[in-house]
């Protein structure tokens, strides 16, 4: 299987003339036990997943997410790929509120990790024996089938969140991208940061 090589790239979204954001696209090779071993805070982490409006009403979401040891048995190694979105300064100066910070994160954050996924997607189905682990939540479809109690409308497609399976997101991004996570309570931070890993 042709192994995803170390990368780094640059997206730009211009409106108006105005640049809103650019990414970075950085991946790191890790070793799958070390991943389970050293990053994977699962009562931690689970709590906080307690604290998300879309907690058991998504299926790429716990409660109810394989067993990330027998889910990942198969699997020797894996890639992880940090995407950051850096926002203008300009941009972020004009934003005040957490409603506008969420209008600008429509318009670029949440398409660009729609993006990656269907990279990765793309990425399984020429290398098989790879499986992927994506970024927050899936958002395939606009309302999950699991809110009223039915079967996935998109198993092949959708993929479990790499927070579902316990693993410490913050430790992830500053260990193997040296990037802390930012936090704006009424605006948008300097960037936000997504991490998707997949497995082979």
């Amino acid at each position: 299987m042709a192994r995803m090589a170390y990368s780094c790239a640059c997206y730009v979204l211009v409106i108006n003339k105005t640049m809103i954001y650019k990414t970075e696209v950085i991946t790191k090779e890790v070793n799958k036990d070390t991943l389970l071993s050293k990053y994977r805070m699962p009562d931690v982490v689970l709590e906080a997943c307690k604290l998300c409006p879309d907690y058991g009403r998504v299926w790429s979401c716990p409660p109810g997410v394989p067993d990330p040891y027998e889910y990942l048995a198969p699997y020797s190694n894996a890639v992880l790929i940090g995407t950051k979105v850096i926002y203008e300064n300009d941009v972020r100066e004009r934003v005040k509120t957490a409603e506008e910070a969420q209008k600008i994160r429509d318009i670029s954050y949440e398409p660009v990790k729609k993006q990656v996924h269907a990279c990765l997607l793309e990425y399984e189905k020429h290398n098989p024996g790879s499986i992927s682990l994506c970024a927050g939540r899936c958002t395939l479809c606009e309302e999950c089938t699991r809110i009223t109690g039915e079967p996935c409308r998109m198993p092949d497609k959708m993929r479990y969140s790499i927070t579902s399976f316990g693993f410490d997101f913050s430790r992830l991004t500053e260990d193997f991208f040296h990037t802390p996570l930012l936090w704006e309570r009424d605006g948008l931070p300097e960037y936000d940061i997504a991490i998707w890993a997949v497995f082979f």
